[in-house]
């Protein structure tokens, strides 16, 4: 298995070149129309303002095509990937106060197969991953989670991570996709762009919360496939324009009885993930501020048991997310520098799952720092009610502050501070502070 040191030698070359190339055009990037009828490039935003600080968890496809271009590939290939190194210090309270570190390493194809071979609107996607992290989260006795790159074990694996086809049908209305992927990209997904007839006043990406339910909610957690343990399914979606949309999904549902998925094949045993998910978009007041509203469902079946033994047959639940641009520094559309806000909630009937209720918001600040056009900074709480048969501690709040600073091209930079007073993994566990240096480098 390929090693941290190994990553990191790769990698720094990498980001040498990256950083003396130019970003690359807007025609050069994938674009995807999925759920929210929204057209989203795949990791670098086109306002050049910020990106997620985990882009393989909320894109369906990681990169800018970079490594593609450089080794020449055909019109219609695009190969590229990310790289995201995190550090973190874990400085009081907590179980295991010190240092920890994330790595992860994703390399993404993807194939438009009407350009490569005359199949209208298909197209094919692979993507791998390695990962080396150690438990950072444990650590600081969090439930919710300060840092999203960690999540279940094993915390070293190497996977793929998805392989699908998608198929846009009635002139882009109706998408389908099939196979291994990730629907915590496409479902209860705050960070998800907002786009408007002005796309310097687009919301590209929401947020860069680093905290691990910015996606998804904590109430999803250990039933919908995402980051890191995607599954294989079918996901569609209904978007007649590009202000309202549906979605729904099943997939293998076996990561509710602790089966790791992203590194399995499918399952057909009883353990099914259904969810199905409706939302708006809009544009309010004479400037147009941009503003979005989804509200989601969600069945898992087969029996699930809790930390105590407690069994159930099945569970299910809801989530509400929404987001608002709410003041533009410019009166003229000639740039999204602002302030947006966003917020989140989830609720479940389950005895087993680690979260019964959730509630986050946050807000975001951007190009507002003076010759930093390109950066921007934000808060965010999440705020858990933890599951008595799992835990001893009634609820978990965390706040998390932090810079994301650009640094060359689609190179970006992100310091957070977390604060947990109520870290919920084990009774009478002091408040936990911490903070988080991490390097994004999309190719």
């Amino acid at each position: 298995m390929m090693g941290r040191r190994d990553i990191v030698t790769a990698i720094l070359g990498l980001a040498v070149g990256l950083a003396v190339t130019p970003a690359e055009s807007e025609d050069a990037r994938s674009i995807h129309r999925d759920v929210g009828g929204t057209a989203t490039p795949a990791v670098q935003s086109r306002s050049g303002v910020g990106i997620s600080a985990n882009p393989a968890a909320t894109e369906d496809s990681a990169g800018t095509g970079w490594l593609g271009r450089q080794l020449g590939l055909p019109d219609g290939v695009r190969l590229g990937g990310v790289w995201v190194s995190a550090g973190n210090y874990l400085m009081s309270g907590g179980i295991d106060p010190g240092a920890s570190f994330n790595s992860q390493l994703v390399g993404d194809l993807n194939i438009d197969l009407d350009r490569v071979a005359g199949l209208a609107g298909t197209t094919f996607g692979v993507q791998f991953l390695q990962l080396n992290t150690q438990a950072s989260n444990d650590d600081a006795g969090s439930v919710l989670g300060y840092i999203g790159l960690d999540g279940a074990p094993p915390l070293d694996r190497s996977q793929l991570t998805q392989i699908w086809f998608r198929q846009e049908l009635f002139d882009e209305r109706l998408i389908v996709r099939v196979g291994k992927s990730n629907p915590g990209a496409d479902f209860a997904n705050v960070i998800r762009a907002v786009h408007t007839s002005e796309p310097g006043r687009d919301i590209d990406i929401v947020t860069s919360l680093l905290y691990g339910p910015i996606l998804p909610p904590a109430t999803l957690y250990g039933v919908l496939p995402g980051y890191y343990d995607t599954a294989y399914g079918i996901t569609t979606n209904w978007a007649p324009n590009e202000q309202v949309y549906a979605a729904y999904a099943v997939f293998d549902g076996n990561q509710a009885r602790g089966v790791s998925t992203g590194l399995t094949g499918p399952e057909f045993n009883g353990y099914y993930f259904h969810i199905a998910e409706a939302g708006v978009n809009w544009l309010l007041g004479p400037e147009s501020k941009p503003g979005s509203f989804s509200v989601g469902g969600w069945l898992q079946t087969g029996e699930l048991t809790a930390t105590n033994g407690v069994t159930e047959d099945g569970a299910n639940g809801f989530y509400a997310i929404g987001s608002q641009q709410i003041w533009y520094r410019d009166p003229e559309p000639i740039s999204n520098a602002g302030i947006s806000a966003f917020f989140q909630f989830g609720w479940n009937n389950s005895k087993t799952l680690p979260v019964e209720t959730y509630v986050g918001a946050g807000l975001t600040f951007r190009s507002l720092i003076p010759k930093r056009p390109e950066d921007s900074f934000g808060v965010g709480m999440a705020w858990g009610w933890l599951e008595p048969n799992d835990y001893d501690v009634d609820s978990e709040l965390m706040f998390q502050a932090y810079y994301q600073a650009h640094v060359s091209g689609p190179v970006y930079t992100e310091s957070a501070l977390s604060y947990i007073p109520t870290p919920g993994l084990e009774p009478n566990t002091p408040a936990a502070w911490a903070v988080t240096q991490q390097l994004i480098v999309p190719f």
